[in-house]
């Protein structure tokens, strides 16, 4: 013979109050997540035909730093020839900024731009 369980009857969870956003909690967000996002913005840019990120520690490759509320981020960047370097560091600079700060809210600073090649050039 088998026993039924007691029924039991679950009270309906309370909404805790909503706090302010400050009280939430904390969001973090790190140097790698900013450089990732630096990158795939730079492949955005028409001219821009690679971006490394990460790679041996001697290789050149796109970093970012967060402190606070700012960053600063280093781009190594192939870009197509024969493209106007200083208009596509320029378009690259506004494009990155804009798109980080769109992501993670944070203001860059700072942007190097090395354009470590040229795609479609003399060899």
């Amino acid at each position: 013979m088998t026993t039924a369980a007691p029924r039991v009857t679950v009270p309906r969870q309370r909404l805790a109050p909503t706090a302010e956003p400050e009280r939430r909690g904390r969001t973090e967000i790190t140097d790698r997540v900013v450089a990732k996002i630096a990158c795939c913005a730079a492949r955005e840019v028409p001219e821009v035909r690679d971006v490394r990120l990460g790679g041996m520690p001697w290789t050149r490759s796109t970093s970012a730093e967060v402190r606070g509320d700012r960053a600063t981020v280093k781009l190594n960047v192939t870009v197509a020839y024969p493209a106007p370097l200083h208009a596509v560091a320029a378009r690259l600079r506004e494009h990155v900024r804009n798109r980080v700060a769109m992501q993670t809210g944070l203001t860059v600073t700072r942007l190097d731009v090395t354009m470590t090649d040229l795609d479609g050039g003399p060899e």
